[in-house]
């Protein structure tokens, strides 16, 4: 019997290898609020993802939106090197956001919902 977890993760790469729904997304780890001040800051990672500019919650019992409308990215959750923290940043077609809130689904994708990061 196959494993359902090897399953799922086969069917997670197949969808982020499709070229038309994925785009580059640069993760970008904040630095330790304790490290040491000349420590090297964590490197960046380059990951694929699914952006929606306009990204909106649907109640899935009323089908009614919920919420505003915002961006938000889709990563696979096995390709973040940690669970994210506040102060991180996603770099997405040449923009900076501020992780809002991480949502994992708990199948294998984690849904980020975003704030862009004006200088």
């Amino acid at each position: 019997m196959t494993d359902l977890l090897s399953v799922m993760a086969t069917d997670l790469t197949a969808l982020f290898e499709l070229g038309g729904l994925t785009i580059p997304v640069t993760y970008v780890p904040a630095a330790e609020p304790d490290a040491d001040p000349d420590a090297e800051p964590p490197a960046p990672v380059e990951l694929v993802g699914m952006f929606d500019e306009a990204y909106q919650e649907v109640d899935p019992h009323s089908r009614m939106p919920i919420g505003s409308t915002g961006p938000a990215v889709h990563l696979r959750s096995a390709d973040l090197p940690a669970y994210p923290a506040e102060a991180d940043r996603l770099v997405i077609k040449g923009r900076t956001f501020r992780i809002v809130l991480p949502k994992p689904d708990g199948e294998g994708m984690t849904t980020f919902l975003l704030q862009e990061v004006t200088a």
